[in-house]
C-alpha cells in the first residue's frame, strides 16, 4: 500500500488516522518519525493474547492488547505494547492511553524487534514513568522489570507457562 503521507514530523492523529486506513501494519511514532512494522507471527500475536486474558481474569483495572501509550507530554511519542494493563478504567474511545493510567507494559520479543523492545521501549517506557515493565523472551520467559529511581530493575525471570497457571500479582 502506498500512502500519501503528509510532511513529518508527524502526530499521534497522523498515526491513528494511518492505522485506520492500513490493516496490514502496526505504527509507532518516536520523536515524530513514524516506525512501521508488519504484523506480529502467530505465536507472538498468541503470548499477548494468552497474557491479556490472563491478566483481565483477574486485574480491577482495564488490560487490552496493542493498544496505543503517549509516552511523553507531546503528541509526537507513542509506543504500542503487545499488552496494556491499566490503573483504572478506560474510556472505549480511547486510542491512545495517557501515560499515567498504565500500570504494565508486555513486550513479546520476536524477530526484527529485538533491538526495540530491549533496549529502546524498556528506555522509552521508564521515562514515561510505567512501574511495570515484562518482557517475553522469544525462549517465552518472561522477564519483570520494576521501575525503580527512574530506571527498571529486573525482579523476576519466569516461563511463561508457569506464569499463566499462577495467580495474577497486584500490580500496583
Amino acid at each position: 500500500m502506498l500512502w500519501n503521507l503528509p510532511a513529518g514530523p508527524y502526530t499521534l492523529e497522523d498515526v491513528t488516522r494511518l492505522a485506520e486506513a492500513d490493516s496490514d501494519h502496526r505504527f509507532e511514532l518516536s520523536e515524530g518519525n513514524l516506525i512501521v512494522m508488519a504484523p506480529s507471527p502467530w505465536r507472538h500475536q498468541e503470548i499477548s493474547l494468552l497474557m491479556a486474558t490472563w491478566l483481565r481474569d483477574t486485574h480491577v483495572g482495564s488490560v487490552n492488547a496493542t493498544c496505543g501509550v503517549r509516552t511523553a507530554d507531546d503528541n509526537r511519542n507513542g509506543r504500542v505494547p503487545d499488552v496494556v494493563v491499566t490503573n483504572r478504567p478506560v474510556a472505549a474511545e480511547t486510542v491512545w492511553l495517557d501515560r499515567t493510567v498504565v500500570a504494565l507494559a508486555v513486550e513479546v520479543v520476536s524477530k526484527g524487534s529485538e533491538r526495540l523492545d530491549h533496549w529502546l521501549k524498556p528506555i522509552e517506557y521508564a521515562e514515561a514513568g510505567i512501574p511495570l515493565f515484562w518482557r517475553v523472551e522469544p525462549d517465552e520467559v518472561v522477564i519483570q522489570f520494576r521501575l525503580e529511581a527512574g530506571r527498571y530493575v529486573e525482579y523476576g525471570k519466569v516461563p511463561l507457562n508457569a506464569l499463566l497457571s499462577g495467580d495474577v500479582p497486584v500490580l500496583n
